[in-house]
């Protein structure tokens, strides 16, 4: 494994990690988003979710095959997306303001974000697994199973949490 590719996993711990504390109700984010459609926030906690949790699946693809630069580099931007929206008040809006430490993290999450896709897209280029054409490869089923049924409770956790009226 090359310092590249172990920067790229580095990266998506990190930001894995960094997101996961800021799921609404949780040690950071106390805003009340009750004025949304419980829809809307749990479409965007199943975003959250997905990109958390499926940046844990990346790093185990990184690590142990060496191959998911690709989705990484997407990763980064999503994260980097995701905190941009937030910071500049486009979405989600509460009537509360942000924290400090929420605002410090974000701003941490976006360079982290732009730092993995530039760190992922230089690897995936380097790298072989998109010139073979060969699928990638599967987490083992229990992985799987285990990652399902985190990430429903943690969907149904923070849409509830910030559904809260403060």
């Amino acid at each position: 494994m090359t310092l590249l590719h172990l920067a790229v996993l580095a990266l998506l711990l990190a930001s894995a990690t960094n997101l996961a504390l800021m799921i609404p109700g949780g040690f950071v984010e106390m805003r009340d988003f009750s004025a949304y459609p419980p829809l809307v926030l749990g479409a965007f906690n199943v975003f959250l979710t997905g990109l958390g949790l499926g940046s844990f699946a990346l790093a185990y693809l990184v690590l142990r095959h060496d191959t998911g630069f690709g989705l990484a580099a997407f990763a980064g931007l999503g994260y980097a997306a995701v905190y941009l929206l937030d910071l500049g008040r486009i979405f989600p809006v509460a009537p509360q303001a942000m924290s400090r430490l929420l605002t410090r993290l974000e701003m941490l999450g976006t360079g982290l974000g732009f730092a993995l896709s530039v760190a992922a897209a230089w690897a995936w280029r380097g790298g072989a697994e998109h010139k073979t054409g060969a699928a990638l490869p599967s987490l083992p089923l229990p992985v799987l199973v285990v990652l399902a049924l985190a990430g429903i409770g943690i969907i149904a956790f923070a849409t509830r949490a910030a559904m809260r009226r403060k």
